[in-house]
């Protein structure tokens, strides 16, 4: 069985790798042509919009990686079932079951590389893209640092620490300056983020203003603040779940449930990721199943439309539950492992149908 193992592996493997450069090169020249409009700005040309590009590809693969699996899968295993092959295998004693164990061998081995881009690989090096683009769009603007960042806007100077860093989450202070330049106020809020018409919301907002009478003390659990700065250029220094590598998305999630936040929009990123990276795994099982019934004689192009109904409708279904998880109040558990769930019972039902 080793035998077949390996074979059926090499089968799955080599179509996935070519589904998922075509899917790649046909995503990256997309980016690149959205970034021409940007061609121009400052010291972005087209050398920097090449360097973006190849930086989200990491990014673009962890989200296409199941949809590539299974056209992969369908492609490989189904050039085996038009060859009989698969008939031949089946003579030889392999039952679907054990046939199904051993493409799922092959789908473990393409979970770990979807958690590695996922958790890990892509987060970093998005991140990383947007701020070389914002740079090289506007230059630096008083950033100082990847630890922390200073801004200014008017008579509010803003200080904000790298969200990011999995020892350090929030740490906002707000300096306001008074008529002859005097500091008027200093306040803090544990975390930002960016809401329409460039405006901060703040939380846990706590601030002292400086009077004649004396120190005044104003607490808010959120507290919005308009400011007139490039909303790319502050978005660099404000938390978003997408740019989190796994551990410290999972810090952050903790972090903010320990403060009494709203940690939805995190966790559903968190158990998304590794829902759809498991997700992986019953998509090789699935293109067997395919491979077993109508699809057998069916030709490649067949086969493409099948994988791609089949791959667009579950990446719907995943980001539909996402972007409804904050509005309807969803279990961040149940959004995030839903679509796979449902996935691994419909491969399972139709392996059993096999006869």
């Amino acid at each position: 069985m080793s035998v077949v193992r390996g074979y059926l592996a090499g089968t799955v493997l080599a179509a996935t790798a070519l589904v998922l450069g075509v899917l790649l090169a046909l995503g990256g020249f997309i980016e690149f042509i959205g970034q021409l409009d940007g061609v121009g700005s400052g010291g972005f040309g087209i050398p920097q919009a090449i360097v973006y590009t190849l930086l989200q590809l990491p990014d673009l693969a962890f989200t296409v990686l199941p949809m590539a699996v299974l056209l992969g899968s369908l492609m490989g295993l189904g050039a085996l079932a038009s060859g009989s092959e698969i008939i031949a295998l089946r003579a030889a004693g392999a039952s679907p079951v054990a046939l199904a164990r051993a493409v799922l061998v092959t789908g473990a081995g393409l979970v770990l590389l979807a958690l590695a881009l996922g958790l890990y690989v892509a987060p970093p090096l998005e991140r990383y893209a947007r701020q070389y683009r914002t740079f090289a769009m506007q230059g630096p603007s008083g950033l100082a640092s990847a630890e922390s960042a200073w801004v200014r806007d008017g008579d509010v100077i803003m200080n904000l620490s790298q969200l990011g860093d999995p020892t350090q989450f929030g740490g906002v202070y707000l300096f306001r300056l008074g008529p002859p330049g005097r500091l008027a106020s200093v306040a803090r809020a544990d975390s930002a983020s960016i809401g329409a018409g460039k405006e901060w919301t703040l939380d846990n907002y706590a601030e002292s203003r400086f009077g004649d009478a004396g120190v005044t003390v104003r607490r808010e659990r959120r507290f919005a603040e308009v400011t007139g700065l490039n909303p790319e250029l502050l978005s660099l220094t404000v938390v978003r779940a997408e740019a989190l590598d796994g551990l410290t998305l999972w810090r952050y999630t903790r972090y903010l449930r320990r403060n009494g936040l709203d940690a939805r929009h995190f966790e559903v990123e968190f158990w998304r990721r590794i829902a759809s990276s498991i997700a992986v795994a019953p998509m090789c099982v699935l293109a067997l199943v395919f491979a077993f019934g109508v699809m057998r004689r069916a030709g490649a192009g067949a086969r493409m439309v099948i994988g791609v109904v089949i791959g667009l409708a579950y990446f719907l279904i995943s980001r539909g539950l996402a972007d409804s998880a904050e509005v309807y109040n969803l279990d961040p558990l149940l959004v995030g492992w839903l679509p796979t769930v449902l996935l691994v019972l419909i491969t399972a039902v139709a392996l059993a149908r096999i006869r």
